[in-house]
């Protein structure tokens, strides 16, 4: 069952439709946890607070999750930088076996030894 709150202690709800005149609070009984919700969509789910009081931390929480276009581009960006890192690592391995295969196939091999092709299995 879920309870619309109209008026709370803090006036959390009056300050989420300074946000977005829309918004409103719902208290999820199931779970005991506050929800936010938008009347201009069909589906009016926006997102569940972590908290379990209705106070300022519902604000900047809300305010938060409406920067989406910010999260995607630091998340994008950090992932760019480890892709980065990860392939100068790739790079840098496969440059070192290179110049081994090079330095190793570039000797001169004066003669070889009658046991190199033997193998013992004991």
């Amino acid at each position: 069952m879920k309870i619309k709150i109209t008026h709370d202690v803090f006036n959390i709800t009056n300050r989420l439709k300074h946000i977005d005149k829309d918004y409103f609070v719902l208290f999820n009984t199931k779970n005991q946890k506050y929800e936010v919700h938008n009347s201009c969509f069909t589906n009016t789910y926006c997102l569940t607070l972590p908290f379990n009081s209705l106070d300022s931390r519902a604000i900047d929480y809300v305010l938060k999750s409406q920067k989406v276009d910010e999260m995607i581009e630091a998340i994008e960006s950090n992932n760019f930088k480890i892709e980065k890192s990860n392939n100068q690592i790739i790079e840098d391995r496969v440059k070192y076996q290179l110049k081994e295969i090079y330095d190793y196939s570039s000797k001169k091999v004066v003669g070889v030894d009658a046991d190199a092709y033997k193998y013992k299995w004991c």
